[in-house]
């Protein structure tokens, strides 16, 4: 399975400060794929109907982009609304109150989004820019759960320097139109500098690190508007998804349903 490149965040919530966004994707129209090889043997978990709502989004327009789209352009990129995205935490380097945090965190994306995200508890498992999307060894025939990992900048580059979080999902599809969604992910947050924040009273700015980090996480991009959630260096640390980014994850809870992998 080849990798979504994840979408790489400078989440810096002082003065401003560059920060870029690699998306792009691989391991897309498969449909040689080998089932328990390539790809899960088997649909997992396929309920009929989705198994939540996304809560109703402020009347108006725009405030949002996606980080990927079906080939009409349009209609964005989603995860199964019909199945739970599950989840599990390496839990070394986590900062004081990170735990609570992270729930916390994607409690409030649950309601924006309606997505079911099931923990599955610690992993060993530590951050890689080149992730498989299916591991069977380590995780069973199914979509690798996404993985969240407090790290820092002397582990990855993903989190060297003024770099809070880096996070994004991974796409997959057949030949069919429309076929593309999202199987796994990954969220990489520093550790250290997010322990800094909590420990000195910053709450605001942390809660405004892991809101932007899993609203990439679900398929949102960076907007221009520095009062969203989303703007690229989250210059106010705001502690809840705004009217754009709301409208937009809305949007990426009505995603389709599949029942091939």
């Amino acid at each position: 399975m080849g990798r979504f490149a994840r979408s790489a965040v400078t989440a810096v919530l002082v003065a401003a400060t560059s920060s870029c966004a690699l998306v792009g994707a691989a391991g897309l129209g498969r449909s040689g794929a080998r089932p328990g090889v390539d790809v899960p043997s088997r649909a997992a978990e396929a309920a009929a109907a989705p198994l939540g709502a996304p809560g109703l989004a402020p009347i108006g327009v725009g405030g949002y982009a996606f980080s990927m789209t079906q080939a009409d352009g349009t209609t964005p990129v989603a995860f199964d609304p019909c199945r739970p995205v599950h989840y599990v935490v390496r839990a070394e380097g986590e900062p004081s109150g990170g735990a609570a945090l992270l729930r916390w965190a994607f409690d409030r994306l649950t309601e924006a989004t309606g997505l079911q995200f099931v923990d599955d508890g610690p992993t060993d498992e530590g951050p890689s820019e080149h992730r498989p999307s299916y591991q069977p060894d380590r995780y069973g025939d199914r979509w690798a759960p996404v993985l969240v990992v407090w790290s820092s900048g002397a582990e990855t580059a993903m989190v060297a320097g003024a770099v809070l979080g880096r996070a994004g999902p991974d796409a997959f599809g057949t030949d069919e139109p429309g076929s593309l969604r999202y199987v796994s992910g990954e969220a990489v947050f520093n550790g250290p500098a997010l322990d800094v924040q909590l420990r000195t009273g910053d709450d605001a700015k942390a809660r405004a690190v892991l809101l932007h980090e899993l609203g990439h996480l679900v398929g949102l991009a960076h907007v221009a508007d520095p009062y969203q959630v989303m703007y690229d260096t989250n210059a106010y640390p705001l502690g809840s998804y705004r009217d754009g980014d709301r409208r937009g994850l809305e949007q990426l809870g009505m995603g389709r349903c599949f029942r091939d992998v």
